[in-house]
């Protein structure tokens, strides 16, 4: 889009597509669910729902605040201090190759089991082993997870992790007495020790949870909470303004101002942490070529897709990290847009004809994935590389036959973090996963060295070393973060937050 007139047909467009979804959401589709919220209900219209009842065969931010309602993880993260805080952890020490815990009291799970260290063993050594688990990279250093007593959880790891905190965030833990007792079986009832209990779930329809009265902590203030997956941004939308939803995430942006002069409705809005960029699997070809990856930088120009995509609610980012995040390099200069440039490159590395690629992207995943992957497409265009996008439902895009199996090899992704660890550590660093497959000597050095370092003002300045190598390297195309945009119904008080979680537990009813 590069003129206004664009832009208001494209509203028109997506406001009658609205209207059709909402026709298409009669009654009969959306049963018992036409009133706002209140203290007995309130229902979630979601882009992504769970994939499947296994806690640890996934890796993506919503489905970690899905989970969170039932099951809880030891720490969490308070984003506005970037610190931590306990959950089922009571307090925490660092010590060499070793991380002690000790854990609240008087917890249990949802079937009247006490919540102990061997529940916290268990389910970290799952999340190790399990065949299935997309979490395990998290624990590749941990050589060792004891519990000396009910209370004590030590973990032992081969060199010094100054970042275990991190690597527990969205670690959920499971009932060991409850896996022992249903066995594989036990998966179908998501026992934990969080704010709201299991009642059902329906691949692609809804997830039906109910408030625990015995929750140790603060009881939520909602008796039943339903989560519908509904990927359809304008079935979203009509089922929120009619009423049959009370809160819904990834609104589109043009759908703001309407938001918010609705009587019922308003919009909710946060600068996200999620880091957008173009992903390059170096295992396959032309990717394994550094001059056709700088290349790549040198075609694209995410200003664009800010301004005439999201309408201005985004932030450039000029290296592999968002100004948000801890190991942040203000210093780092993107690649500049300049398609000659990335021309010349690309005769270079001979392909002076040009080249052709596959461009992968989920639309049901990321908000306007396939408009911003047209808007690269186009740009490639123009520095002679002709690229074909690819839609994939997100199961099969981030699954073992896609980016979590290495075989993609250029696709559009987005990656929240607060530390800059877990995004090196998990892409760049070698052998780690397959989601790129890069590969540099000194980038695992300084991975390794920053594990070590205490001093939290050094360990910056070794994260800010390895963004530097990365866009020398060009591992990357670094786009933008963007707001979170979210539609709740007016009688609903919640604070939007900026990891894309949905959290019931923290909303309240007028």
């Amino acid at each position: 889009m590069r003129s206004d007139s664009p832009a208001i047909k494209r509203r028109t467009f997506l406001k009658q597509g609205a209207l059709a979804a909402l026709g298409a959401l009669a009654p009969t589709a959306w049963p018992q669910l036409s009133w706002s919220a209140s203290k007995e209900r309130l229902m979630i219209l979601s882009s992504i729902g769970l994939d499947t009842l296994h806690p640890y065969a996934h890796s993506s931010g919503p489905q970690y605040g899905i989970w969170q309602h039932m099951i809880e993880p030891l720490v969490e993260i308070n984003y506005a201090r970037k610190d931590y805080y306990g959950v089922l952890a009571e307090s925490w020490k660092f010590q060499g190759n070793t991380w002690v815990f000790r854990l609240r009291k008087g917890i249990r799970f949802h079937d009247g089991s006490p919540f102990t260290a061997q529940d916290v063993v268990h389910s970290v050594n799952r999340i190790r082993n399990d065949k299935r688990s997309l979490q395990k990279s998290n624990f590749d250093d941990l050589t060792e997870v004891q519990a000396p007593d009910d209370y004590t959880v030590v973990f032992t790891t081969a060199v010094p992790n100054a970042v275990m905190l991190d690597r527990l965030q969205n670690r959920f833990i499971l009932s060991k007495s409850a896996a022992e007792k249903y066995g594989e079986d036990v998966d179908q009832r998501a026992i934990g020790t969080g704010p709201y209990k299991f009642v059902s779930w329906q691949r692609d329809g809804n997830l039906v949870m109910t408030r625990n009265d015995d929750y140790w902590g603060t009881k939520a203030a909602i008796k039943e909470i339903v989560l519908k997956k509904v990927g359809e941004d304008a079935a979203r939308m009509s089922g929120l303004l009619a009423g049959q939803g009370d809160v819904v995430n990834n609104v589109p942006v043009e759908e703001i101002a309407r938001l918010d002069k609705h009587p019922r409705v308003r919009a909710e809005k946060v600068e996200g942490l999620r880091m957008y960029f173009l992903a390059m699997n170096v295992t396959h070809k032309p990717f394994d070529n550094k001059l056709v990856r700088q290349a790549f930088n040198y075609a694209v120009d995410p200003t664009v897709v800010i301004k005439h995509i999201y309408e201005g609610n985004g932030y450039v980012m000029s290296g592999p990290l968002g100004a948000n995040v801890i190991g942040y390099d203000p210093k780092i200069k993107r690649y500049a847009y300049d398609p000659k440039k990335a021309k010349d490159l690309l005769v270079q590395a001979g392909f002076a004809n040009g080249l052709e690629v596959k461009l992968y992207f989920s639309p049901d995943r990321y908000p306007k994935a396939k408009e911003v992957c047209q808007v690269v497409a186009d740009q490639l265009a123009k520095a002679g590389v002709k690229a074909e996008l690819v839609s994939q439902e997100f199961a099969i895009f981030w699954g073992s036959d896609g980016v979590n199996g290495g075989k993609i090899p250029f696709y559009y992704v987005g990656r929240p973090a607060i530390d800059a660890d877990t995004v090196y550590d998990q892409y760049y660093r070698s052998g780690r996963t397959k989601r790129v497959s890069f590969q540099n000597a000194e980038v695992d050095r300084l991975i390794d060295e920053q594990h070590k370092t205490e001093d939290q003002k050094k360990r910056v300045a070794l994260l800010q070393q390895i963004g530097r190598i990365l866009m020398d390297e060009a591992a990357l195309v670094p786009l933008y973060t963007l707001a979170e945009i979210y539609g709740v119904a007016r009688n609903v008080i919640w604070k939007a937050h900026p990891e894309e979680k949905v959290l019931a537990f923290d909303m309240k009813i007028r």
